[in-house]
Parts: structure tokens; sequence; C-alpha cells
């Protein structure tokens, strides 16, 4: 993988997205790299976006000038850290009202055995009986309210 770089101004404030460096080599044809970058730009690591909690989304009041890649939120900066420019991800709780509403989607949506209960702290649907941990396939009967082995699998 290509080291990357971004430009910084004056304080080190991150100017514009990060560069490859095989591109800046072509901005900076006599620069020794080896050096390091050249004056005005400093290293750049990528820190991959985080998982969400259930509970958890991307602060949209951060970042809105580095997320044009991102279609359904903001959340990221780029900072100074130990000298180099990095992603930095802001991710915050969702108000209780946000929390209500994703579980009211939740329920909405679900179509699944009537036997299983919603379980607000994963958001998600809970069988009665846990899934069987052998490693083999099992699908739920509602009927007889337990986990058939699926055959031939």
């Amino acid at each position: 993988m290509s080291n990357l770089f971004i430009q910084v101004n004056e304080s080190n404030v991150p100017q514009g997205h990060p560069a490859f460096e095989y591109n800046l080599k072509q901005c900076f044809p006599d620069h020794d790299f080896d050096s390091g970058p050249p004056a005005g730009w400093l290293e750049f690591e990528r820190v991959p976006e985080p998982k969400l909690g259930v509970y958890e989304k991307f602060d949209d009041t951060k970042g809105s000038e580095n997320c044009d890649a991102f279609e359904t939120h903001n959340g990221l900066t780029y900072e100074l850290v130990d000298g180099k420019i990095k992603d930095t991800w802001h991710v915050i709780p969702m108000t209780d009202e946000e929390k209500t509403k994703k579980q009211e989607q939740a329920k909405a949506d679900y179509g699944g055995p009537e036997s299983w209960t919603f379980n607000e702290e994963t958001c998600e649907w809970d069988p009665p009986i846990a899934y069987p941990s052998d490693g083999k396939p099992y699908v739920w009967n509602d009927s007889t309210s337990s986990w058939d082995l699926v055959e031939g699998e």
C-alpha cells in the first residue's frame, strides 16, 4: 500500500484530502521523500470506519468537509496525532427518541415467529430457547417451540 500525505497550513491544520505518495512525487520530483514529506505536508494515516454499537451513530456535526464519500453520515475529521494526521471518527450515543424510533421500526419490520420476544438491549428478536451451539444447522419450529435439525446439510 502506498503512503499517504496531506497538505497542512502553518498550524498543521489539514487542508483538503490525502494524496498518495506517488502523486506527490510527481508534484515534487526533486524532493527526497526518504527524508520526509515536502514542507507543508504531513504523513496521513487511514483509520478504518468503526462498527457502530446498536444504539450509536456518527456525529453529523463533525466532519462535513471530509465526508463527501459517505452518503449516510458525517462524523469523520482529520486530526494531528503523534506527528501524523489521522482519520478521527466521532461516534455518539443515540438520543432516547432515536432509540425508540429504531425499536419501533424493528418491531414494525418483524415477520418472524410469534413466540420470539423483542430484546430492547440488542434491538433484535430472541427465540425462547437459545440456538444450539453444536455447530449444526437448525431452523426454528414455532409449533413445537424447538430448533429442528436441518437434514442433509
